[in-house]
């Protein structure tokens, strides 16, 4: 029992923050509190999301608002629990350590999915609880209605860590096929985001709906969610046949699931780290590549390899255009409108999405860290410093750029930009994203960290990752402000024309400081 709970122990910490396990008190307080952030910005989230359902719906139909925050849980706890779950559950990287160590194969078993469901329970805490709280007060539930509500938090986790442990599993055994399987697996995560997305953009519809509608989506609950439906009908209605009924469904599904991986786990785990086996090998000639080739496909392999580099720097493009493909096709009567009250403000209002998707994207703010004990060997490279910082700014390139671009042109045909438009569109990404890239280069060179232990605090907490998308966030409303404000002056298209000229001035800086002092600090790091 000590080993398990011991084991539990570390898992856990792992799971919810890898820096709290850190001997360092300084660096352990953060964790902590980047952890008990994250809680807040959940709480946060659900009170705001569960209050504005509350005061939208029609009297009597407030209680809605449970299943629509439940449903908005479920999703959440897949998308956390899909990440999680590949590299706790499958393919953990101490497999090989734990199944050597004198402990009992069960102990092993039952700490990861212990420890695991702790995490669910944390996220849907801070998910959940805030919507039963306010719709049991709202709608002045019984002291019944908050002990069904507190077991159905301790139920409804189940479905949605199964459903995610069986994706994750999928994902990394059809990934693990491919050549590039750390690629395969973003791309599923991403999926997965956008599904998210869009449930959060369908929100605003809900808020629109009468009661007999509203009272429809909570049928199609009932059809598809039933696991999730019968457990709140139980707490608003008092229906306790339905309630069992829900606990029997979340629970015999996860049975099933425990005993189908208990009895497989070893083999499951043994068929995701076989991996990539190349077929028909034959041996051929390489080409030759100029440098800034070589390390520019050195660095995409960098980027592409480390999941937490990746998730933190591409989700967030990718996501806007997925959030730019909603309103285009989904919410075309509502743009329409805007257009014919005002017309000349859609290419400045474009050009600002696309300065707010530039500046909040940046890969390079972390690109010399990442380098970590392999920094001496990339100076002794017989290459030119600066083929090394376009090819790190070629990966930001890659990133911003094609997104731009496809936004672009769904606005071209969606939004009727002219063509003249469109081009001041497409030169705005290409400032812009210049700019964030050399910015967060020059910020690394001079406060950059090569004694990590995890790649993660470097990408998400050393300060050129706080300076770039704080920052980024910061200047991009401020901009877009400063010019909605200048329109009473000047017309949008000078206005744009007066941005874009401006970030080229910045950017000939960076380029010219890069080539000189760049340089000089690149050489002095050690």
């Amino acid at each position: 029992m000590t080993n398990l709970w011991l084991l539990m122990k570390i898992q856990i910490q792992g799971l919810l923050f890898r820096t709290t396990t850190h001997r360092n008190k300084k660096k352990k307080a953060a964790g902590f509190g980047m952890l008990i952030l994250l809680a807040i910005l959940f709480m946060y989230m659900s009170v705001v999301y569960v209050s504005g359902m509350v005061v939208a719906f029609p009297e009597g139909y407030q209680y809605i608002a449970l299943y629509v925050m439940g449903m908005v849980t479920i999703f959440m706890l897949l998308v956390f629990g899909y990440q999680s779950a590949g590299g706790h559950l499958f393919g953990f990287k101490d497999y090989d350590l734990l199944m050597s160590l004198p402990i009992k194969k069960s102990e092993v078993l039952v700490s990861k999915f212990l420890s695991f469901l702790f995490l669910e329970y944390f996220y849907g805490f801070f998910l959940l609880a805030p919507s039963i709280v306010i719709v049991g007060l709202v709608c002045h539930y019984g002291l019944m209605y908050y002990v069904l509500g507190f077991i159905a938090w301790l139920i409804i986790p189940l479905v949605p860590m199964v459903m995610a442990a069986l994706l994750a599993y999928l994902s990394m055994y059809m990934a693990g096929k491919f050549k590039y399987k750390n690629l395969m697996n973003n791309i599923f995560y991403i999926i997965l985001m956008g599904a998210v997305f869009v449930l959060i953009f369908a929100y605003q519809s809900l808020l629109d709906q009468e009661a007999g509608q509203l009272l429809g989506l909570v049928a199609n609950m009932e059809r598809y969610l039933p696991f999730m439906s019968f457990l709140f009908d139980g707490m608003v209605f008092g229906n306790i046949l339905k309630y069992v009924l829900g606990i029997l469904i979340n629970v015999v599904v996860f049975g099933l699931f425990v005993g189908l991986f208990s009895k497989n786990f070893m083999k499951l785990n043994s068929q995701i780290k076989s991996g990539y086996k190349v077929k028909n090998f034959k041996l051929r000639a390489t080409k030759a590549n100029s440098s800034f080739k070589a390390l520019f496909n050195k660095e995409l392999r960098t980027y592409f390899s480390n999941t937490v580099y990746f998730m933190n720097t591409a989700v967030m493009p990718i996501l806007l255009v997925i959030g730019f493909a909603y309103l285009c096709i989904f919410m075309r009567d509502e743009i329409q409108l805007v257009q014919s009250v005002m017309p000349e403000m859609i290419m400045p209002v474009f050009c600002g999405a696309i300065l707010f998707l530039s500046l909040v994207s940046c890969t390079t703010n972390s690109s010399i860290s990442l380098e970590g004990k392999n920094f001496d060997s990339l100076k002794s490279y017989p290459v030119d410093v600066m083929d090394i910082f376009m090819a790190k700014m070629s990966v930001n390139l890659l990133v911003i750029i094609p997104c731009a671009l496809i936004c672009s042109v769904m606005a071209l045909i969606f939004l009727n930009l002219s063509m003249g438009d469109f081009l001041l569109c497409v030169v705005t990404a290409l400032t812009s994203s210049f700019f964030i890239s050399a910015l967060g280069l020059i910020l690394n060179l001079h406060f950059y960290r090569l004694d990590w232990d995890n790649a993660a605090v470097i990408v998400k907490q050393s300060m050129p990752v706080y300076i770039t998308s704080i920052g980024g966030m910061v200047a991009s409303f401020g901009i877009i402000f400063l010019g909605l404000q200048l329109t009473e002056y000047l017309s949008p298209t000078i206005i744009v024309l007066l941005l874009n000229g401006l970030l080229l001035l910045f950017d000939i800086v960076f380029f010219i400081y890069l080539n000189t002092g760049g340089r000089k600090q690149f050489m002095k790091i050690h």
